[in-house]
C-alpha cells in the first residue's frame, strides 16, 4: 500500500551540490542525463553522498516551436568540497530551501505524481502560493517501488543558496 506523509514549513538543505540541466528535448527521458552525470562524477574521481535529486520548475514560457519551457535539473551531493567545473555542470557549496510543503512518498513508483498532486491540492485549498519549483529526493528506488521526499517552496520566503 502506498503512503504519503505531509508536513508544512520544512527546509531542504543540500551540501556540495553538483547539477546538470536536462535539455528540453530529453525532459521525458532523463535516464540518459542521470547516467551522464554519474559517469562524469566517476571519471573525475569524485564521490557522491546521499540520493539523486530531481529539480523542476513550472512552465516558464514557450520556445520558438510553441513547446513549453521547463527548467529541469538533476542533482547529486558530493563528498568533495571543491569541484573543477565543466559546461554544462554547476556546483553550489550549499543549497538551502526554506518554508516548503513536504511529502514523503512510499509506494508504487508509477503513482509518485500523487505526492506532488497532494502538495498542489493543499496549496490550492489553503490559499498557499507556491514558487513553482519542485525538488524530488529519490531516497530508495526498486523495481516498482519508490521512497522519495518532495519539497515545494512557498512564495514570499527568501531561499538561501
Amino acid at each position: 500500500m502506498s503512503t504519503i506523509e505531509f508536513r508544512e514549513r520544512k527546509t531542504l538543505k543540500l551540501i556540495n551540490v553538483l547539477s546538470r540541466k536536462v535539455p528540453a528535448s530529453e525532459f521525458m527521458s532523463q535516464e540518459k542525463q542521470i547516467i551522464m552525470l554519474d559517469n562524469w562524477i566517476k571519471a573525475k574521481g569524485y564521490e557522491t553522498q546521499g540520493p539523486l535529486i530531481m529539480y523542476s520548475t513550472g512552465i516558464t514560457g514557450v520556445d520558438a516551436e510553441g513547446k513549453p519551457i521547463i527548467d529541469s535539473r538533476i542533482m547529486m551531493q558530493l563528498k568533495n568540497e571543491s569541484v573543477r567545473l565543466e559546461i554544462p555542470y554547476r556546483f553550489e557549496k550549499e543549497l538551502r530551501v526554506e518554508n516548503c510543503l513536504f511529502a514523503r512518498f512510499n509506494g508504487d513508483s508509477e503513482k509518485f505524481q500523487f505526492a506532488v498532486n497532494k502538495l498542489t491540492l493543499f496549496a490550492y485549498e489553503n490559499d498557499v502560493e507556491l514558487t513553482g519549483e519542485t525538488y524530488s529526493v529519490l531516497i530508495k528506488q526498486e523495481e516498482k517501488s519508490l521512497l522519495a521526499d518532495v519539497f515545494m517552496p512557498v512564495k514570499g520566503i527568501v531561499n538561501k543558496g
